[in-house]
């Protein structure tokens, strides 16, 4: 088993990495037992926005999704479009937006909301999925034996320098045929503002519960390089990382670090292979 410790400057922000073996005497990260098989967990993005009318349909089944599958199932709220996230005063004030999610509209063509993208897959040769059968991508993937198992090996938020940092383990289960990147969100949950509703009356609801917001990507919208070829199965790779927290959080109480990593090209390129996500304050 090799230990990997990843370096990787920012600006008011760090992240770390880099190969080293482990010394005789000491103890090495632990493989899961022989036998034994880490399940991948799912990473729904919910596109969105609060000019949507029939996003809070959507909002509502992968909450319902959430209620099911618990940790195993991460949902990202990611606001975008011009037509469904640019503010339209005097009450829809609030940008939602981040350049993450702006990066994302543009890459994967998201022009109509809701839609949504079940560890950025692709299904039927679309990445973009139908809020009505997030269901069934969801389940046709939470059982799938892991290529990656990612942990939060560390995590503290520092309130006076309004900073996150901690340590993010990857354990290598199975061989990769293409580079993967790894990609820190901060989202924020319980955000109250204003949303587009076609189920509630007035339809334009001012104290509408936002879950699960995007804030942003601490180390960019695609990450840094994390796993790849030269990876041998077994091999531990610790990202340490300590950024601030994006300025447009409210509530560092209610936002959750979520990690995952993905390949980056390939026929597989972009599909997530885990993500891990925990409170920033337990």
């Amino acid at each position: 088993m090799r230990n990997l410790l990843l370096p990787i400057l920012a600006i008011a922000a760090f992240s770390s990495c880099d190969i080293v073996d482990t010394p005789k005497g000491e103890m090495a990260t632990p493989t899961p037992p022989p036998g034994s098989t880490v399940t991948r967990n799912v990473l729904l993005e919910d596109c969105t926005g609060f000019r949507c009318n029939n996003c809070p349909d959507a909002a509502v089944r992968a909450q319902q999704l959430k209620d099911i599958y618990g940790d195993r199932l991460t949902v990202v709220a990611v606001h975008m479009t011009t037509t469904f996230a640019e503010p339209l005063p005097p009450n829809y004030i609030t940008d939602f937006r981040t350049p993450a999610g702006n990066a994302y509209e543009t890459t994967f063509g998201i022009t109509a909301l809701p839609t949504g993208m079940v560890n950025r897959k692709l299904i039927n040769n679309s990445r973009l999925v139908s809020r009505y059968t997030w269901s069934t991508a969801v389940a046709g993937m939470i059982d799938q034996a892991a290529a990656i198992d990612l942990q939060v090996d560390s995590l503290s938020y520092d309130p006076v320098a309004n900073t996150v940092s901690g340590t993010i383990r990857g354990i290598l289960l199975q061989p990769l045929s293409t580079a993967h990147n790894i990609t820190l969100y901060i989202t924020e949950d319980h955000v109250i503002d204003w949303q587009m509703n076609n189920q509630a009356n007035p339809p334009d609801v001012p104290d509408y519960d936002h879950r699960h917001v995007l804030r942003g990507a601490l180390n960019s919208p695609w990450g840094e390089a994390f796993m790849g070829t030269s990876t041998a199965v077994g091999d531990t790779v610790d990202l340490a990382f300590s950024y601030t927290l994006p300025a447009n959080v409210l509530v560092p109480a209610n936002c959750a670090l979520v990690a995952y990593a993905y390949s980056t090209a390939g026929a597989d390129q972009y599909e997530v292979k885990q993500v891990v996500e925990r409170e920033l304050v337990p």
